[in-house]
């Protein structure tokens, strides 16, 4: 691996020691003993500096956020706690997540990447910083292995991932980990830090990693690994790219490769002093938990897009072999989370590393796209059929119906799938850029096509309809109440982009009627009501049809179409092509809503089963750090919720499918037990 780089970072801790507010005094640490620091942040997405490309301007000064400004309060720490006894540290996903890192993933800077003529943005800004180990998370596949080998080759600091194992050798193709060796007071200090990622990868990024990587069960791995770094080690980090869980360790299952575990490896691994926490884009500074053999771990989550950093005092006591993290009294580790709201300038040296790329990315999203007619904006898109959502279904059916011209399914009928990506979006009257269609759909989707039949189809939308908090007969729907209701496996309640709308077929959402008796009236334009033996081709972007969300039957369905086309790219290629965006052109209201109990079922309603654990996020480019079930919209905004998390904090697919049943009065359909974001 390369050797670690601080990129005028020494220089840096004089500026920051002006910057810094009143300096907390440098812990003492036991007799003997020495303070180690350990700043870490986690699901960066991206966010290297503090604009929001969508908005094309600054955060909200409550929601400053990104790199530069961590930065900052890194520099301040060194400059405090001195700079060899501060360790820097990244949790993952930080490859994707915004236009700036689109462009040069997918976009016209990609090549130049690959070429290594430049050296992409994210590296450049954590070398700035002086990051001295990092782990992959799942969004660091979603531009494919080779773009990912690149920007690991740009990193100065390791990129971690002991429990991605390369098919062809059997080994871990990422370095495991990494031990890093301070010298603080006159005494060295070794710290293993241990990487770690989601197995959801094999799922959500299928297409980059079937045949080529396998991703081991975390827990396992990091049974198999903690020991070996322990005894190279004085402080063991584990860096888990999941969230924290709710799986019981007694009914811990490693076969069924669980999305969410941070807290069973602290608990069921010996030998963990920190984990560090992430995935589910939550922002848990703090929670100590007893492992299985007595011992206190500490574990830590950062918020997400950098909108904080967890500062992890360690105090060291001596022994024979070197030195030990001490619970003691006094002494006992302690977090604290640096908010970019409070930081009050971004670090110069990580804008002076990335500025051209920055401004290369400022002037791709503000390149003009066509004239839209009307103002088209997605507020109500999620309770109501809105133009500009069918704007992506009817460039979706167009491009799958066209590619199945002189192939066997020619004369089946086409529908689309699009969800409600984020409340804020909007095609102005007028001009619209790039930066306008980014902001609609935010995710680095492709589209693929897949064959159902008419049954499924229903189960499918009833699934979907699960979105709605059940109604009152009659009563009138209220859409600040009545949206993204809680389930077992979505405690904090079904987000925004996990809910589909559907055009080709004309339906009615009954939200009066118990989950899996929703749907009335599917039925073709003409009339003619869906049967159940029909067959339909779904246009449905790949993070669904891999398994995204856990919607039954779409990952099992046989795929007719995949030609890996971006679904963003193909919104704006066809404005562009027509110039003109009007809504005549696209808009059929086919589908809606009512409370009007236009079905009394006879039997308890089955409730749609889902298919694969429900990974949550296909990837983030826009949500708010303010937690909730919301549209993935930038801190400030005006969305409510929070990010789609790459792991729900829910219970396995096993469990789910139980406590669904129960609630649910009935019984679920056989699962697959296969595990983005």
């Amino acid at each position: 691996m390369p050797a670690r780089r601080r990129v005028a970072a020494t220089a840096a801790l004089a500026t920051a020691a002006l910057l810094a507010a009143p300096a907390a005094a440098v812990a003492a640490p036991p007799p003997g003993g020495v303070t180690l620091t350990l700043m870490a942040t986690t699901d960066i997405h991206g966010h290297l500096t503090d604009w929001d490309y969508f908005q094309d301007a600054p955060y909200a000064a409550e929601d400053a956020l990104g790199v530069a400004r961590i930065g900052t309060a890194i520099d301040e720490v060194r400059a405090e706690q001195g700079e060899e006894s501060v360790v820097v540290v990244d949790n993952g996903d930080a490859l994707q997540g915004t236009p700036l890192t689109y462009l040069y993933g997918y976009g016209d800077q990609r090549d130049a990447v690959l070429a290594n003529e430049v050296e992409h943005p994210m590296a450049q800004a954590f070398d700035a910083i002086g990051l001295d180990a990092g782990t992959v998370g799942n969004h660091e596949y979603n531009y494919g292995l080779d773009l990912l080998s690149a920007y690991e080759e740009d990193l100065d600091a390791p990129l971690l991932g002991a429990n991605v194992i390369d098919v062809a050798t059997g080994q871990p193709y990422h370095q495991p980990y990494e031990v890093i060796e301070r010298v603080i007071d006159g005494q060295t200090v070794r710290v293993g830090v241990l990487g770690l990622v989601t197995p959801g990868v094999r799922v959500w990024d299928r297409q980059h990693v079937e045949g080529v990587l396998e991703f081991q069960d975390m827990v396992t791995a990091a049974q198999q690994w903690v020991p070996q770094v322990a005894a190279e080690s004085d402080v063991v980090v584990v860096l888990a790219h999941t969230g924290q869980g709710t799986v019981e360790d007694a009914a811990y299952d490693p076969s069924a490769l669980p999305e969410d575990v941070a807290g069973n490896i602290a608990r069921m691994v010996p030998g963990i002093d920190v984990l560090v926490a992430g995935h589910s884009h939550q922002d848990l500074p703090e929670t100590v938990v007893t492992n299985a053999v007595g011992e206190q771990v500490l574990i830590t989550q950062p918020a997400y897009w950098g909108t904080s950093a967890s500062e992890v005092t360690l105090e060291l006591a001596p022994t024979p072999e070197g030195f030990e993290v001490s619970w003691d009294e006094g002494f006992a580790p302690v977090v604290t989370p640096h908010y970019g709201r409070d930081i009050p300038v971004e670090s110069q040296t990580v804008l002076d590393a990335i500025g051209d790329e920055h401004q290369a990315a400022v002037d791709y999203v503000n390149t003009p796209v066509a004239e839209s007619l009307e103002e088209l904006p997605a507020a109500t898109s999620r309770y109501e059929d809105t133009a500009i959502i069918d704007f992506i279904n009817q460039i979706q059916l167009d491009t799958v119906d066209a590619a199945l011209e002189g192939t066997e399914w020619a004369d089946t009928t086409v529908i689309s799938q699009a969800s409600p990506f984020s409340r804020t979006a909007r095609f102005p009257q007028g001009q619209v850029t790039i930066r306008d269609i980014a902001g609609l759909y935010i995710y680095e989707n492709t589209l693929t096509g897949v064959e159902l039949t008419g049954a499924q189809l229903r189960d499918y939308l009833e699934f979907s309809a699960r979105y709605f908090v059940q109604t009152g007969v009659g009563a009138t729907f209220d859409p600040a109440t009545g949206t993204n209701a809680a389930y077992p496996d979505r405690p904090e309640g079904v987000p925004d982009y996990n809910y589909d709308v559907i055009s080709g077929l004309d339906y009615v959402i009954d939200v009066s009627q118990p989950v899996g008796s929703r749907i009335v009236g599917l039925s073709h334009p003409d009339g003619t009501a869906v049967t159940d033996d029909e067959t339909f081709v779904m246009a449905v972007n790949n993070y669904r049809q891999s398994g995204g969300g856990a919607y039954p039957h779409v990952a099992a369905a046989p795929v007719v179409y995949d030609e890996r086309l971006e679904i963003r790219q193909l919104l704006i290629d066809s404005a562009s092509a027509s110039g003109t965006i009007d809504p005549a052109d696209f808009f059929v209201e086919n589908w809606s809503l009512t409370t009007d109990a236009q079905v009394e079922p006879t039997d308890p309603p089955v409730s749609p089963e889902p298919t694969d654990p429900a990974p949550t996020d296909p990837a983030p480019t826009s949500p708010a750090p303010t937690g909730g079930v919301g549209d993935d919209v930038a801190p400030g905004a005006g969305g409510q919720g929070s990010l789609p998390q790459t792991g729900a904090e829910g219970p396995t697919v096993a469990l789910v499918a139980a406590a669904l049943a129960l609630l649910l009065g009935g019984a679920l359909l056989a699962r697959r037990r296969a595990l983005r974001g």
